[in-house]
């Protein structure tokens, strides 16, 4: 190790902004550089043997931008912003009651793309759109001479008449 890379890894050590994951790492491979074996290494705590000597070979290859933490961005969306856009337009003109079926039947049928229920409201979700129920809603009030003869007759029922 040299010099350079040394007076890093005890900087690393108790900087701030250090993943725990990296911390272990740097942790190790500092005991190591002080002449501690993976064995020793391993009874201080810190990680068992083997991740020990990997994080010493991952330091060889690459120094010490090897032990930082890689990104595992996961699985991509199959439905791109485009798309997206087009279902928050469609949702948006109300021209239907929309439900996760019938967005995913939507996509379907425009695009050839095949999604599942949950993964559209996920992404419904990450779009900023929320679920809400459906409320059902009277066209037109009662008319109020039939109501009056309604109750009229509902309580001429009740009297026995």
């Amino acid at each position: 190790m040299t010099p350079q890379d040394a007076e890093e890894l005890e900087h690393l050590l108790f900087a701030r902004d250090v993943l725990p994951c990296e911390r272990k790492r740097y942790f190790a491979l500092w005991h190591a550089h002080l002449g501690s074996s993976s064995r020793q290494i391993e009874g201080l705590g810190i990680m068992n043997a083997d991740s020990v000597r990997k994080v010493i070979t991952l330091y060889r290859q690459g120094g010490l931008d090897a032990l930082f933490e890689r990104v595992h961005p996961g699985r991509t969306s199959p439905l791109p912003p485009d798309i997206m856009a087009d279902v928050g337009r469609q949702i948006a003109a109300g021209q239907q009651v929309w439900n996760s079926r019938s967005l995913v039947a939507y996509v379907f049928e425009r695009y050839g793309i095949t999604v599942g229920r949950t993964a559209m409201r996920t992404r419904l979700h990450h779009a900023g759109m929320s679920w809400q129920r459906t409320r059902l809603v009277v066209a037109g009030q009662a008319d109020p001479e039939g109501k009056a003869e309604f109750k009229a007759n509902l309580e001429a029922v009740k009297r026995g008449l």
